[in-house]
């Protein structure tokens, strides 16, 4: 990932976590409990042979700023154009439409380096400024045959005002290994610029890892997936866009020893929560709605134990029950 110097009223040095700044007169939210407006475009329909599409894609995205977005995304390579520096004409433009929406965008370009070309991600700020790229660590053998450098090894994460964001693209998604690596650094949001919509994929490694994913697609539907890979939106034939409100905080919890602390929960708070009961599952999940008041806060209030602390809980005393048996074999794996 290249350095970009951008004003800067803050920066933290996390390696490789890159921090996005926040400027004067703009400042980062203070909400205790970040609930984010997310949209995304498809091109599905669009003639990409021989067509420049930065003008029609750009409609789609004007369409979609009626959601008044804190971020958007737009797909793998999005303008069809030629490699181009970053800055440069095509972030130029996404530049000033997030500075005239405030909101944080996303997009795929096809960048030049010196000699080399990358398939990059581009991440702009709301006050329009570049504050990010991600090349894409895993072009496919026909992107190498015609001259796409694989991207830097070392996976960036990036601060947005609302908290952390990864980004994959396209042919990324069948290293799943690096979408785990994205959630143990603190992932809450993972944008997907990409040419199709990896739907099956996209929708195991939300639920995975527990985050959300926002796909953008050149063709068939983009989606906003749900920590439990459930689609909460998408595109299609009647809006070339989709849009959804994320609950940063969500979390996913076994049924097992909750279920009358649940209904103590929705008593009290009423409206500022939502729970969704995954019936088949024995899971449900948790999201506060009111900005001061987070999932942490119910969950230290209430003596809720997620989904994972249960299962590192239950391991723990499922090996203890082994060893008192005598179980040679150890720890189960």
């Amino acid at each position: 990932m290249r350095q970009i110097m951008v004003p800067l009223l803050f920066f933290t040095a996390i390696s490789p976590v890159a921090m996005i700044a926040t400027e004067a007169g703009n400042p980062a939210r203070t909400s205790r409990n970040q609930i984010v407006r997310v949209v995304t475009v498809t091109q599905a329909e669009l003639q990409r042979e021989s067509s420049d599409l930065l003008e029609e894609t750009l409609g789609r995205l004007n369409e979609a700023a009626t959601f008044k977005p804190d971020i958007a995304c737009l797909p793998e390579l999005f303008s069809n154009r030629p490699p181009e520096p970053v800055p440069g004409p095509v972030t130029e433009r996404l530049s000033a439409w997030a500075h005239e929406h405030s909101s944080y965008v996303v997009f795929g370009l096809k960048t030049r380096q010196g000699d080399k070309v990358y398939n990059t991600a581009v991440l702009i700020d709301r006050n329009g400024q570049v504050c990010g790229e991600y090349s894409k660590i895993h072009p496919t053998e026909g992107e190498m045959a015609e001259g796409t450098t694989p991207g830097r090894a070392d996976l960036p994460l990036f601060k947005a005002d609302f908290g952390m964001i990864g980004i994959q693209i396209c042919f990324d998604v069948n290293w799943w290994d690096t979408w785990k690596l994205l959630k143990q650094r603190g992932a809450k949001i993972v944008f997907f610029p990409s040419a199709y919509p990896a739907a099956r994929q996209l929708s195991a490694l939300a639920l995975m890892n527990q985050y959300y994913i926002v796909s953008s697609a050149m063709r068939g539907s983009s989606k906003i997936y749900d920590i439990t890979g459930e689609v909460l939106s998408s595109s299609g034939n009647y809006q070339q866009w989709a849009g959804a409100v994320l609950p940063l905080g969500k979390r996913l919890f076994e049924i097992d020893f909750h279920v009358k602390k649940v209904r103590e929960i929705q008593q009290k708070y009423g409206s500022k929560v939502e729970v969704v009961w995954l019936h088949d599952d024995d899971w449900f999940t948790l999201a506060s709605l009111d900005p001061d008041l987070t999932v942490e806060d119910l969950i230290s209030e209430f003596g809720l134990t997620p989904l994972n602390d249960y299962r590192v809980r239950a391991t723990a005393a499922i090996d203890k029950a082994r060893a008192g048996a005598g179980d040679p074999a150890g720890a189960a794996k």
